[in-house]
């Protein structure tokens, strides 16, 4: 049985920022630094749904999926420099 501490919920919690930041640039939105932070949480209360993760965890849930936006805005933009700058 997994538990919220599992690095699986870890990874996903990771990977759902990623589709999400996929969606953000996909519709054109821009998120300033706090508005990570802000998808961060919603991920980890929509992850969570009626569970409530102890502060800890559910800290250590934000920081993956703020880091997982971040990855990916990373990796786009290296793309982006790599073909011109589309």
């Amino acid at each position: 049985m997994m538990t919220p501490d599992d690095p699986f919920i870890n990874d996903a919690a990771r990977t759902f920022a990623k589709r999400v930041a996929d969606a953000d640039i996909h519709a054109g939105i821009t998120q300033t630094p706090e508005g990570i932070e802000e998808v961060a949480a919603a991920i980890v209360s929509f992850m969570g749904g009626e569970t409530v993760f102890s502060t800890e965890i559910a800290s250590r849930l934000r920081q993956a999926a703020s880091e997982g936006y971040r990855e990916r805005l990373q990796f786009l933009k290296s793309i982006s420099d790599r073909i011109g700058g589309c």
